[in-house]
């Protein structure tokens, strides 16, 4: 099992973001430290003088907003980022957000800002401008060639995938399609109960071997890992074969491992109870748990302290736009199944519901004015942070839902009620991730990740969502 720095930012993605601050941060460095931008003379000849690392640490805090700017925009998102003609235009977005924040960084903040090589930062700042657009563009050209690299030679862990039918055919193509994973596809094994590929599979998922042949074609291919992806178990699971490639120090692991590894979530449909089991994750730490306590409390007291006067812009809109209460309680489910009463800002007319509970629709004409817009940027759930406060809830866990959907989700989603065995939270792994769900088929895509979360809960995953929390408000991303 990868460890949870894996599972949050994948190996090849921690290089890509390392590299892309090293450049950055280079390209500010160089061109404030030599001419022809200089205005003074300082050259990068005593990396031991204070004026030199406090001049690096400017550019590191430079290149840290140009990261945020790039991970808001979903440039270290795989699906996004390996579109090549897509690129260019999100790069231009990102160096817009990253000159806002800089200057809003230069108006709360101006020391943050020292280059040794500049006279006055604030009546030079063009360069400043320029040198983060250069940068941009080197960072462009640089993922143009990893991306050449990666698809052209794959250098990752070699991986052979055991099982050519369907569910073969698709975790292969599924590590094929996420070259930044960090694995390649060296092809397939035949099972004994898979039938002959007819017409032959081209490329990376073409048939290596049959079952008996596992050992040697991992061995003739140096591959480092084998994915068990078997159409049929009962009565056919090639132990002996498989207990071969163990004996030659190879790893061998089902394919819902490696899914959730590159998806972020667990295949809820084609999940076995042993699987469940006996793997590992589901743990309950109590440092861990205390620590997320920890977390909850201080992010929502902070929250409430830094919302407050917000929350009293708000009450009053919602007052001026309709007749109503200002907060609105609504029983939900909570750990271990236990209801409660959640808080939020009203944003639909009193009488949304009166012809009983009902998901909520696009452009639902229930919502009032001012309720679009506190849905649209989340500060209808600001009150929730009271529900965390007194333990019902989580900063971060999968959404509470009513008791009726609830019933009706059990019935229809397996494994759904496992979601009730941690604290319901304000945020989730499923909210940054997947838009706002309003059917059965959404409330299963959003287990899938619920339950992932579920699997590798921590408060460095808690954070790690906190964070990824602030692109979607920011962005309005998924409200409804």
């Amino acid at each position: 099992m990868s460890t949870l720095r894996e599972q949050i930012i994948p190996r090849r993605k921690l290089v890509l973001m390392a590299s892309e601050t090293a450049i950055v941060a280079g390209v500010i460095l160089v061109g404030t430290s030599v001419p022809p931008l200089t205005s003074k003379s300082f050259y990068l000849t005593d990396p031991t003088a204070w004026p030199f690392w406090h001049g690096l640490l400017s550019c590191l805090f430079v290149a840290l907003l140009c990261q945020i700017s790039l991970s808001y925009n979903d440039l270290y998102d795989w699906k996004v980022a390996q579109n090549r003609r897509e690129l260019p235009h999100r790069l231009i977005h990102a160096t817009g957000y990253a000159l806002v924040m800089m200057a809003l960084a230069v108006i709360v903040a101006p020391s943050l800002f020292y280059f040794p090589g500049l006279r006055d930062v604030a009546e030079e700042t063009w360069k400043i401008i320029t040198l983060v657009c250069v940068a941009f563009a080197a960072i462009c050209v640089w993922r143009f060639g990893l991306h050449w690299y990666f698809y052209k030679w794959n250098f990752g862990e070699r991986v052979l995938v055991f099982g050519s039918g369907p569910k073969g055919q698709a975790i292969a193509q599924m590590v094929v399609d996420h070259p930044f994973s960090g694995f390649e596809v060296v092809g397939l094994i035949r099972a004994d109960t898979d039938p002959p590929p007819a017409p032959p599979v081209p490329g990376r998922r073409r048939v290596l071997g049959e079952a008996s042949e596992v050992a040697a074609v991992a061995r003739a291919n140096r591959v480092a890992r084998v994915i068990v992806a078997l159409e049929e178990r009962r009565g056919t699971f090639p132990v002996e074969a498989l207990l071969a490639c163990r004996m030659e120090g190879i790893l061998v692991e089902e394919k819902e491992a490696m899914y959730e590894r590159i998806a972020g979530k667990i295949a809820v449909e084609s999940l076995r109870p042993s699987y469940l089991i006996f793997g590992r994750g589901f743990t309950r730490n109590r440092v861990a748990l205390a620590g997320k306590r920890v977390l909850d409390v201080t992010v929502s007291s902070v929250g409430l302290a830094l919302a407050f006067p917000l929350c009293v812009l708000t009450a009053l809109a919602i007052k001026l736009d309709s007749p109503g209460p200002i907060f609105f309680g609504q029983e939900r489910v909570g750990q271990d199944g236990e209801p409660f009463t959640i808080l939020k800002f009203r944003t639909m007319r009193p009488d949304a519901e009166a012809g009983g509970p009902q998901w909520a629709k696009q452009n639902d004409d229930r919502i009032t004015k001012i309720g679009r817009f506190l849905r649209l940027t989340r500060i209808d759930e600001i009150p929730q942070m009271l529900n965390v406060l007194r333990g019902q809830m989580s900063f971060v866990g999968p959404r509470p839902e009513r008791p009726v959907f609830v019933e009706q989700l059990k019935q229809q989603i397996p494994y759904y009620q496992l979601r009730h065995t941690v604290k319901p939270g304000l945020t989730g792994w499923a909210q940054v991730n997947y838009p706002y769900g309003a059917s059965v088929e959404d409330a299963a895509e959003k287990l899938r990740y619920d339950l992932y979360y579920i699997k590798y809960i921590s408060p460095l995953f808690d954070l790690n969502i906190i964070l990824r929390t602030v692109g979607v408000i920011l962005f309005g991303k998924g409200a409804r």
